[in-house]
């Protein structure tokens, strides 16, 4: 057991309420007002009543017809019905709908303790993006984002991750003995986290282009990765970020640039496009925060007209946090087991799909160049 695990809730009941301190610190998304629990798996905004199921908070709008099945199914005590509008609501109609069938499996896999997030993934349909999902922990791109927090963030303060996906972030950040909350428009995403990931995080479901409801400073430091690109009004989305981040501190990770060659849709922005929005104090080549990551040198930080010609960039907004102990994010825990990276076989890395080794592997030879241990050197090895 770590003092993490000592310290933080057991993860919640399907109809547990969030507790007492999350809870204060969450707003209703119409009228702004603190939301009030209204019975198991339920929350009220003024007269608007919200579901809550696996202490998420569903508070996604312009879906009133769906949030009126789930609370309506609540309300009658069909909390698996419930469970599976919540879960089959997708980003948005372009992603093909999930198979009601292949949904029921899923969840009664997770709640019997017979999944893996791989099997969840492909009963909800999620192609390519459970590919990024499974493999993100060894992905170039998560080093980068370690790095930013480790060089940019207070340790041990809470980290707001907007667009969280399934949760990789909180789980490092929790790690740290931070207080992590993740929120992603797509309820099954944050479902997956609590499930898989992170959890004992904060987690609530709600559209990046509306208010974000959560109290001014509710947190140490915000972060977006991977994710600031997507969001179809950037200038709402980082004022809210910066009232919601204690003086103002955001750091936007993996931002993709309008004017190079990126693998992901999207809708980026230009260097200097971003430069005026955002007005960073300082601005990285993401790839260079991963290198740093590998190297344990700091990264060197760059004018935003020095860095057009990157892939990605990852701005920094705010005040310097205090120095920091180095690793402190990128670095293994000491004491902790270690395990063979999956990707490894006897004969080398095997890579998911074409398409995974073009957008990861090129360009980063430290991946193609990886090699097992060989059998039993990682179970007898340990961090120091």
């Amino acid at each position: 057991m770590t003092s993490l695990d000592a310290v933080r809730p057991p993860r919640p009941a399907r109809l547990d309420p969030p507790d007492e301190e999350f809870l204060a610190r969450l707003r209703g998304p119409v009228t702004g007002a603190p939301l009030e629990p209204a019975g198991p798996g339920l929350l009220r905004d003024g007269d608007t009543l919200w579901p809550c199921l696996d202490g998420i908070p569903y508070l996604r709008l312009a879906r009133e017809e769906l949030r009126d099945e789930a609370v309506a199914a609540i309300r009658r005590g069909d909390t698996d019905h419930a469970l599976a509008v919540l879960i089959a609501d997708r980003k948005d109609a372009s992603v093909p709908p999930v198979d009601p069938a292949a949904l029921r499996t899923a969840v009664a896999a997770v709640e019997s303790g017979a999944a893996t997030a791989a099997m969840v993934m492909d009963h909800l349909s999620y192609g390519g993006l459970g590919t990024y999902f499974l493999h993100r922990w060894c992905l170039p791109t998560l080093l980068s984002g370690q790095a930013l927090l480790e060089a940019h963030a207070p340790p041990g303060g809470t980290l707001f991750e907007v667009g969280c996906g399934a949760g990789h972030f909180l789980r490092t950040w929790e790690a740290g003995s931070g207080r992590a909350i993740g929120s992603d428009l797509v309820f099954s995403h944050l479902w997956l986290a609590r499930h898989f990931t992170a959890p004992r995080a904060w987690l609530v479901c709600f559209d990046a282009a509306g208010p974000f409801p959560l109290a001014d400073g509710t947190a140490d430091v915000c972060l977006t990765h991977d994710s600031f690109h997507y969001f179809p009004d950037k200038p709402h989305a980082f004022r809210e970020l910066r009232r919601i981040a204690r003086h103002e501190r955001v750091l936007l990770g993996h931002t993709h640039n309008a004017e190079a060659p990126n693998y992901a849709p999207g809708a980026p922005l230009t260097v200097p496009e971003y430069a005026a929005l955002l007005r960073p104090r300082l601005a990285y080549d993401d790839a260079a925060l991963t290198r740093a990551a590998l190297t344990g040198a700091a990264a060197e930080a760059a004018a935003p007209d020095a860095l057009r010609a990157a892939s990605a960039l990852a701005f920094v907004h705010g005040p310097a946090a205090a120095p920091s102990p180095p690793g402190w994010l990128t670095a293994p825990r000491a004491g902790r087991p270690l395990r063979v990276n999956p990707l490894l076989t006897p004969g080398g890395p095997v890579w998911p799909t074409a398409q995974f080794a073009r957008e990861f592997v090129e360009g980063w030879p430290y991946l193609g160049a990886l090699a097992h241990p060989g059998p039993g050197a990682a179970g007898a090895a340990r961090t120091r």
